[in-house]
């Protein structure tokens, strides 16, 4: 079987890493694209070894990108002829950043491609990703989760270019992060771990990379919550390896669910991931129990309902929501969601919704 997989061709792991930064960039101008709280550290500790070229940061990246920051990116690109990008932070700083390396160097316009009537051009630009949070996989992937808060719409902007030439992936980044956010991002990385196995395009390679994933995840998570060192470090390996196999291997409905849905009601991705995951796994499994005893042995389970349970006391564990009532009416919001759920991600999931089921799973969680 031939297995055809597009992923950064230097990707770097461990303790550190981030300081081989300034010598891996090549000579021109630079574009740091990050959140604002990770600015003054970056000033602190990778300025002075940029000194001499010019750099420039992007305006401070909002938590769930919105498309107006990557306009604002892609300007400020522009103005200095960067040709070197650093998408440092969580998902929505790294995806900004591969975002406007893709469009900085032509004439494609930002909004123009993310409702498809253009196409995301070839990257000449150099891209190096260093993820601050356990839960995105974005450093590895080649697209880009934005929202449109004119119109609430959440999509990716997807193309080959968009693959970084380098992942930092320092494990070292991830101390000091918040509690909601070691939570709610690594019930991310654990969404994408699980339904990349069960997705209907993973592959025997993809899934044998979901499993190792998840393993991580499962056995680290809660350690990390409580703020164990190496557990960060085993979250930063899940969260990467969960990255590389939905990056070819998809994902499922509660990626197609949760992205209009979290659009909709303003509420964090990875939180949202919390909320439907458990009631999406039990929806799927009458139509893939075969694959999901094989990931539930894989995971030294009894079988996959001692897998969900597990999933929902965790869940429990790291106090997230289970359901959307505490983030207002989400009956209000089902015909939004039912119409931009119908996603890539929706695609792969291993049992079909309709949409008078999708509505029904909602209702479920109101």
């Amino acid at each position: 079987m031939k297995y055809e997989k597009i992923l950064p061709p230097d990707i770097r792991f461990g303790s550190g890493v981030r300081r081989l930064l300034p010598e891996l960039l090549p000579p021109g101008a630079v574009l740091i694209v990050c959140g604002r709280h990770a600015e003054a550290e970056i000033r602190k500790d990778l300025l002075p070894a940029l000194i001499g070229r010019e750099c420039r940061f992007a305006p401070p990246v909002a938590p769930e990108l919105p498309l107006s920051d990557v306009i604002a990116a892609v300007a400020a690109a522009r103005e200095i002829g960067a040709v070197n990008f650093i998408g440092w932070g969580g998902g929505s700083a790294m995806d900004c950043a591969k975002a406007a390396a893709a469009l900085a160097d032509s004439d494609a316009d930002a909004a123009a491609c993310f409702y498809g009537r253009a196409q995301v051009s070839e990257r000449r630009n150099f891209l190096v990703l260093l993820p601050t949070s356990a839960g995105t996989g974005a450093e590895v992937t080649a697209n880009a989760v934005m929202v449109d808060r004119t119109t609430g719409i959440k999509q990716s902007l997807r193309a080959p270019g968009m693959t970084a030439d380098c992942a930092l992936v320092d494990p070292d980044l991830l101390v000091g992060a918040p509690d909601a956010v070691v939570a709610g991002s690594g019930f991310d990385a654990l969404t994408q771990a699980l339904e990349g196995f069960l997705s209907r395009k993973s592959d025997a390679l993809t899934r044998q990379i979901s499993l190792s994933a998840a393993r991580h995840i499962l056995t680290a998570l809660p350690r990390a919550y409580r703020r164990d060192r190496g557990a960060l470090t085993e979250m930063a390996r899940g969260s990467l390896l969960a990255g590389m196999a939905f990056a070819s291997g998809g994902l499922g409905a509660v990626h197609g669910i949760g992205h209009p849905a979290g659009s909709a009601m303003h509420i964090p991705h990875g939180v949202c991931c919390a909320v439907l995951l458990p009631e999406v796994l039990r929806w799927n499994l009458p139509a893939c129990r075969e694959r999901f005893a094989e990931l539930a042995r894989g995971l030294d389970f009894s079988g996959p309902e001692a897998l969900i349970d597990h999933v929902t006391n965790l869940r429990r564990e790291l106090g997230l929501p289970e359901d959307f009532h505490s983030f207002g009416d989400v009956t209000a919001h089902i015909p939004f969601i039912v119409k931009y759920c119908r996603s890539g991600s929706m695609k792969c999931n291993p049992r079909e919704f309709s949409d008078a089921e999708v509505e029904m799973l909602l209702r479920g969680l109101k």
